[in-house]
């Protein structure tokens, strides 16, 4: 692919400086390939092209907007948000995908409609995973519209489809018509199988979300039964059944699904990571806590190997929380200190200290009235049936703490706004 002599701008920069083809290929690739660059026989992976240019002192993006000018297909920017869009399906790397959207951002020219939908796509994804809702939705809607604009069925339904399931845990009612409407696109249009197949899934997710488990199992196993399922989509179909029966107490078949997941394990580095932390919040409603233990450290330790920090934080939280089950205080009151102190996400913050308090009055120090009500008015504003659980537990321990009758009477007053 020669797009627009990619090595003779190579050739000439690296002949300014000057620099040998030796210097410049040296720790990103060979000097052969170099040689190859220059003389226009190969164009390298987008990730090779920007190690090269950052060598030569020319920033990517304004290699893009010289490219910007001679080619209106906009050919290199689409390698980069190809690139990007496979480490999104694979790895859902959101280091990369965060670095190389901070520098996209600061593109100076229009953008062709399809690649501006692909970047509100990126960034939503970005923004879904540092919990910046709000700001997630906005960029998922944009995406949507541009689809819209576009008539690309299968591009409308995918983003209706990723901002239902970014709401389907913390706010199924939010996620309600973004989902029908994805559901009802499958339904009446050929698009992708796997994107049905994922729609569906998401709708399974919906149901499950707002507690119709029974509709939720119906719709999954109508997707087991399919012969044709991708290893993600059999994951992800054992995994949420897992959760249903879960929740309705059937602890055993629960078991079972969650343990088949092992299967698909090589298909994303996600998927035992949600395999232990699911397994083991199983075995901690079971009792079993050393198992608990066991598989939230383990998903711990697979978090930090991957660098995958909601995950990580999700496990220490758990973990935060069993040590408080099991009477081992210090170890809770270490791992919540340290989130306050290091997170930036503001939810497991004010999660973190609702197991605190727990801790804290759990050794005798009623003190802990001001950090409770902190973590009351947060997630009164936050969206969402885990919020409204968060609340519940906020409520029953301060129900425990001697309250003077001004905060009981305000309390009170807040508990029937909510529920």
């Amino acid at each position: 692919m020669n797009l627009d002599h990619f090595g003779q701008l190579v050739r000439s920069r690296r002949e300014a400086v000057p620099m040998l083809q030796k210097e410049l290929s040296a720790g990103i690739c060979t000097r052969s390939m170099i040689s190859r660059i220059e003389n226009e026989d190969y164009f390298p992976h987008i990730t090779i092209v920007e190690k090269l240019l950052e060598r030569l002192g020319m920033p990517i993006l304004d290699w893009l907007e010289r490219m910007s000018r001679k080619d209106p297909e906009q050919k290199a920017l689409g390698l980069i948000l190809e690139y990007l869009q496979e480490r999104y399906e694979k790895e859902r790397d959101y280091e990369t995908i965060r670095k190389w959207m901070e520098q996209l951002k600061e593109i100076r020219f229009e953008v062709k409609p399809v690649y501006r939908a692909g970047m509100h796509a990126l960034q939503a994804f970005v923004e879904d995973v540092r919990q910046n809702f709000k700001e997630a939705e906005s960029e998922y809607k944009q995406w949507i519209e541009l689809a819209r604009e576009l008539q690309d069925i299968p591009m409308l339904a995918a983003g209706l489809n990723r901002l239902s399931f970014m709401y389907v845990n913390i706010d199924p009612g939010h996620a309600s018509e973004w989902i029908e409407e994805a559901y009802a696109l499958v339904q009446r249009h050929s698009v992708p199988q796997e994107l049905a197949i994922s729609v569906q899934l998401t709708m399974s997710a919906y149901r499950y979300g707002i507690g119709e488990y029974h509709t939720a199992i119906s719709l999954l196993q109508a997707v087991k039964s399919r012969k044709r399922l991708s290893p993600i989509s059999r994951f992800r179909s054992h995994n949420l059944l897992g959760k249903c029966y879960q929740v309705i107490g059937k602890y055993m078949d629960a078991e079972e699904e969650y343990k088949q997941t092992a299967a698909y394990f090589a298909y994303h580095p996600s998927f035992e990571l949600i395999f232990n932390n699911n397994i083991g919040d199983l075995y901690a409603d079971m009792g079993e806590y050393k198992l608990a233990f066991e598989h939230q450290r383990r998903s711990l330790e697979i978090g930090e190997a991957t660098k995958q920090p909601y995950f990580v934080e999700i496990a220490r939280l758990r973990l935060a929380k069993l040590h408080n089950r099991c009477g081992e205080y210090e170890e809770a009151e270490t791992i919540c200190r340290q989130i306050i102190e290091h997170s930036w996400n503001s939810r497991n913050i004010h999660m973190a200290k609702l197991i605190l308090s727990e801790t804290r009055f759990a050794l005798g120090d009623e003190n802990c009235t001001g950090m409770l009500l902190e973590v009351v008015r947060f997630f009164q504003e936050q969206p969402g049936t885990d919020s409204v659980e968060y609340l519940k537990e906020a409520y029953k321990l301060l129900a425990k703490v001697n309250m003077t009758p001004e905060d009981t009477e305000k309390l009170f007053r807040t508990q029937v706004r909510i529920y």
